[in-house]
C-alpha cells in the first residue's frame, strides 16, 4: 500500500513534563483474582489534542507498554485501508501489550507539526515516552514487523 503526503510546517519538537499520575497496566479487583486491563487498553484511542497525548503518553512512562500512534487522514486511502487492521490488532491480537492511538493531522496540526508529519499514514511507536521507531505508508507487514520488535 502507499502513503498519502501532507505539506505541514516542521516545529521543532516540545518537551512535556511527567505531572500526570501514572495509570497501572493492569489492576487486581478486591473481590476475585481477575485482572482489569488499563483503560487504554483494547480499542483505539481518538487523540483530539495535545494534552490528551501528553496524557497518555505520561501514563504509560514506567509501563512496558509499546504506544503506536497513528497520524491519518480520513481523505487518504491507505489510511482508510489499514484502519479495520488496527481495530483488529487493538482488540485481539495486541489487545494486553499495545496502545493505539490515532491522530487526524487535518484535526491536529500542533501534534503533525511536533512530528514533522509528511506521509499518510505515519506510525510512530513510543515505549517508556521516547519515540523508537516509526513506520510510513499502508503497509500492515512492515508495521507488524515492528511493533513485533518492541513487544
Amino acid at each position: 500500500m502507499g502513503s498519502c503526503f501532507s505539506n505541514s510546517k516542521i516545529e521543532p519538537p516540545l518537551k512535556t513534563s511527567s505531572t500526570s499520575p501514572q495509570i497501572p497496566l493492569v489492576s487486581q479487583s478486591s473481590h476475585d483474582s481477575s485482572l482489569t486491563l488499563n483503560p487504554y487498553m483494547n480499542k483505539i484511542n481518538e487523540i483530539t489534542s495535545k494534552i490528551e497525548f501528553d496524557e497518555l503518553v505520561n501514563d504509560t512512562l514506567n509501563t512496558n507498554l509499546l504506544i503506536v500512534c497513528d497520524f491519518y487522514a480520513d481523505w487518504c486511502p491507505p489510511c482508510l485501508q489499514i484502519a479495520p487492521t488496527l481495530r483488529e490488532w487493538a482488540s485481539n491480537d495486541y489487545k494486553t501489550s499495545v496502545i493505539f492511538m490515532k491522530i487526524d493531522v487535518d484535526q491536529n496540526s500542533d501534534l503533525s507539526n511536533k512530528f514533522s508529519i509528511r506521509g499518510l499514514p505515519t506510525f510512530i511507536l513510543f515505549k517508556q515516552g521516547k519515540e523508537v521507531c516509526r513506520v510510513t505508508g499502508g503497509n500492515s507487514n512492515s508495521l507488524r514487523k515492528e511493533i513485533d520488535k518492541f513487544t
